[in-house]
């Protein structure tokens, strides 16, 4: 297993994997080695079934649960149904514990698929680990990937998020990121990659890498340049590396970049929802902004520029121009 160093999140991850296991125990799917791996993660930690038993308590999810002829059929539905709806039922269980008063996160601390991913984090965590082959890796908050590490590769699959690698050297296995959209062949050091909705981000902060869109020809992307590309095409970005990688240190740096952008990076530091009206999104916004407090960040924005920050409460926060 890789070593990390974590910055630590703000609320309790045992409670996102008590959800995640509600949620996997009464798909219907479930059969008896899962329900054995349950119990066994139920007790191998004080946390594990704290979390538990605050899910039997408010909802009752653990204390019946349906044997495996015997699921209910609606909720497995809801959970065959598109990814879409599967999100809603997370989401829905996240928000009745938090009216419960149990403190629990909401899918957005910690993306419940996440959860089962090799490496991952969650709202407001950034973590450093050490691979086995000694390279660093950083993950961003809300952020995920798998490894596949054997004889003649080295494989890193980013499920979500954004990562910075340092690799190392290693002639005979090469060093891949794979993303929705291709993949990234290290040529050197240390470069970023970030998923977005249809896009991949790569900033190379030393020496080069190699760009592979899933159908197209591959382009090489040298030190200081950074570029985002799709299944069909690489685009060049005018964003500079440095600049794109400034959340290793606990910031958002921007230049004359739209007000969506900011409050995009800002969002996996921040547990609920965060909106921005459209008329207020395209604000153009130069400076550098603290993750680790989003609090500060909002009020500078609100202080720098036409807009107003409303609140309907603590986790549910809108941007609108005034």
């Amino acid at each position: 297993m890789p070593r990390s160093d974590t910055v630590p999140p703000q609320a309790d991850p045992a409670a996102a994997q008590a959800i995640a296991w509600a949620v996997r125990l009464r798909s219907g799917e479930a059969g008896e080695a899962e329900r054995a791996a349950f119990r066994a993660w139920r007790q191998a930690d004080p946390r594990h079934e704290a979390a538990a038993a605050r899910l039997e308590q408010s909802l009752g999810l653990f204390d019946s649960l349906p044997g495996e002829a015997a699921a209910r059929s609606g909720l497995r539905r809801a959970l065959l149904a598109p990814a879409n709806r599967r999100r809603m039922l997370r989401d829905t269980l996240g928000l009745l514990l938090l009216g419960a008063g149990s403190g629990a996160l909401v899918h957005r601390q910690m993306p419940v698929n996440d959860l089962f991913a090799d490496l991952h984090t969650g709202t407001g965590e950034r973590r450093r680990y050490t691979l086995a082959d000694g390279s660093q890796l950083w993950l961003n908050a809300r952020s995920a990937a798998d490894l596949a590490f054997d004889a003649s590769q080295r494989r890193l699959q980013l499920r979500s998020g954004e990562l910075i690698v340092e690799v190392a050297r290693d002639p005979a296995r090469p060093f891949v990121v794979e993303t929705a959209e291709g993949s990234v062949r290290a040529l050197g050091t240390r470069f970023l990659v970030r998923q977005e909705a249809g896009s991949t981000l790569v900033a190379v902060l030393h020496s080069r890498v190699a760009l592979e869109p899933q159908a197209a020809a591959g382009s090489v992307l040298a030190e200081g340049a950074s570029a985002r590309f799709d299944r069909r095409a690489v685009y060049p970005e005018s964003q500079a590396p440095r600049g794109i990688a400034a959340w290793e240190d606990g910031f958002i740096e921007v230049h004359d970049r739209p007000l969506a952008d900011v409050i995009a990076a800002l969002r996996p530091y921040r547990s609920g929802v965060l909106r921005v009206a459209p008329e207020a999104a395209g604000l153009r916004v130069t400076g550098t902004f603290p993750l680790d407090d989003s609090e500060r960040t909002l009020a500078a924005l609100a202080e720098a520029l036409p807009i107003a920050v409303r609140r309907r409460t603590d986790y549910w926060v809108w941007i609108e121009a005034r």
